[in-house]
């Protein structure tokens, strides 16, 4: 279902890719991210007609991932807003990233299989560096980097509003997923976050929040790094870090996420041992 946070400000939930965002201005609508899969992209088109949104202005991906940027094709002719790292990923990886979607379906939902393989990446017509102001005749929107989930990952700040979609720089109440990430990098954008004039943060996934959220997040990316860097220098393996750096409760996990969130848990350490190794070995 369809919330409105702010005037004019909406998101939806639902979606298997993580959270949709729209913004309605006197240009049309400003959406964050878009659905991932096909028939929620579909719904999502209905539900903006339904809340008044008939023309979009364009869209914001806060990641070049396919969970946030894949479904901008069915929302074409629209100007998108991505960082400039997505053409190196959609270059290299759009093949395999269908393919793996595609497979995720092909037993249970066939002919939702063989509608993925046929989509492709839209890549983003206007690349954002450090930050991208527009100006609506009703409304300022900052489109602005934040690095940490990913190289290339964006955020949407409406000042007046006092909202920031965050995308997956920010879980609430959740490990994160660093599996591509920049931990360092990570740590300061959640600082810079928690300086910002926000009430309202929404994150790529999970029910909007405010900075509470920030300060658990820092010490668990934090810890990791400590943890990691510590087992690191007296030996140990990728594999054996997995076993020792205990972060895994953490964050309360339920019973149904838990193979998910393993994987999830295994990959963020398997990053962050990587980029101690590297940092580790540049001093040297």
């Amino acid at each position: 279902m369809v919330k409105e946070i702010g005037q004019g400000v909406y998101i939806e939930t639902r979606f298997e890719g993580g959270n949709v965002g729209a913004v309605s201005t006197a240009r049309g609508g400003l959406l964050v991210n878009a659905p991932m899969l096909p028939n929620e992209a579909r719904e999502w088109q209905l539900a903006l007609r339904q809340i008044g949104i008939h023309s979009l202005y364009g869209i914001v991906n806060t990641d070049y991932l396919p969970e946030h940027a894949l479904g901008n094709s069915f929302f074409r002719p629209v100007r998108t807003f991505g960082h400039e790292a997505a053409f190196r990923f959609i270059a290299k990886s759009e093949a395999a990233v269908l393919e793996e979607l595609s497979a995720r379906y092909r037993e249970v939902y066939p002919s939702l299989a063989q509608e993925i393989l046929a989509m492709r990446f839209t890549p983003p017509e206007v690349a954002v560096g450090d930050r991208l102001t527009l100006y609506f005749e009703d409304r300022v929107a900052e489109i602005l980097l934040l690095e940490g989930y990913t190289p290339g990952s964006l955020g949407l700040y409406l000042p007046q509003d006092r909202i920031l979609f965050a995308g997956d720089n920010v879980t609430n109440g959740e490990h994160p997923a660093l599996a591509q990430a920049d931990s360092l990098a990570w740590l300061k954008t959640l600082e810079r976050i928690e300086a910002m004039e926000v009430d309202l943060i929404v994150p790529g996934k999970g029910e909007p929040c405010g900075k509470e959220v920030i300060r658990p997040l820092y010490t668990y990316i934090e810890e990791m790094r400590n943890r990691v860097t510590e087992l690191f220098q007296k030996g140990v393996s990728r594999r054996e870090c997995v076993e020792r750096v205990d972060l895994f409760n953490f964050f309360p996990v339920l019973p149904a996420q838990e193979a998910l969130l393993r994987k999830r848990y295994r990959e963020s350490i398997e990053r962050v041992y990587t980029e101690v190794r590297l940092a580790l070995r540049k001093r040297s």
